[in-house]
């Protein structure tokens, strides 16, 4: 193995964070964008004239927020571990410094720009809610087990709904440079 290639293994993380917490997208009209939010599983948090907050049935305040203007992908925020960690991606190259989020939920973000030029939030402090309650149907198997044995199972109509962020994916022609970003910068492995 090369001496290059064992140095940049070795590099240690800025920070680590802890999980996705929202994506944030842009589109010209915010009822769409609700509607269509809506029909997929979501339940709005917050709304301003400029913005669309929309959440899970977890605690997160949001998942995904919908700002008003032309369409297209704007970034991803992620959750940093500890206001020292918030701190300390502040001193990234090109970092914004720790700011208050002026932006339902409150809390306190760093923003970052990756290689390919998307914006990345590392976010901390964010207000939580109550967790929305989800009927859950028992099944006739594992720990449900003949449960409802005997019993119709009504299927409840509309969408099925979003718990909570797992996943984002971002168009990335600079891949090896956007793999080295993110796990030397945010602790991605």
């Amino acid at each position: 193995m090369s001496s290059v290639r064992k140095q940049e293994e070795m590099t240690m993380p800025l920070i680590k964070v802890t999980d996705l917490a929202y994506g944030r997208l842009r589109a010209p009209d915010l009822d769409t964008a609700e509607e269509f939010l809506t029909n997929f599983g979501m339940v709005r948090s917050a709304r301003t004239n400029s913005a669309l907050y929309m959440r899970g049935t977890d605690p997160a305040h949001h998942l995904h927020v919908t700002e008003k203007g032309d369409p297209g992908f704007v970034g991803l925020a992620y959750y940093a571990a500890s206001m020292d960690d918030l701190k300390r991606v502040a001193k990234a190259p090109g970092a914004s410094a720790v700011e208050e989020i002026d932006e339902p939920g409150g809390g306190k973000r760093v923003r970052l720009k990756e290689p390919n030029g998307y914006q990345i939030e590392v976010v901390y402090g964010i207000k939580k809610l109550k967790p929305i309650p989800v009927k859950r149907q028992p099944l006739n198997l594992g720990a449900d087990a003949l449960k409802r044995a005997g019993k119709v199972m009504r299927i409840h109509q509309g969408p099925a709904r979003v718990k909570r962020i797992g996943h984002g994916v971002m168009a990335s022609p600079k891949v090896v440079e956007s793999a080295r970003w993110f796990r030397e910068t945010l602790g991605f492995i």
